[in-house]
């Protein structure tokens, strides 16, 4: 993943401000992508097709550039 993009940047920028948690659709493709560049984590949610993603150390670090 070279560089971020502006949904993911807000994305990212929200779940920071919400405790670091952002609930959404399992295959946000966003999302996804981020969890495949080391830049957040995916955990299940309350329905089966929903999932939990945080932000990593390395994604706040990528927040910077």
């Amino acid at each position: 993943m070279s560089s971020l993009n502006v949904i993911q940047v807000d994305y990212m920028n929200h779940a920071l401000r919400n405790q670091n948690r952002f609930y959404t659709e399992a295959n946000d493709s966003h999302w996804n992508e981020l969890v495949q560049a080391g830049f957040a984590t995916k955990h299940p949610g309350r329905e089966e097709d929903m999932a939990y993603f945080q932000v990593t150390a390395e994604g706040k670090e990528a927040l910077k550039k």
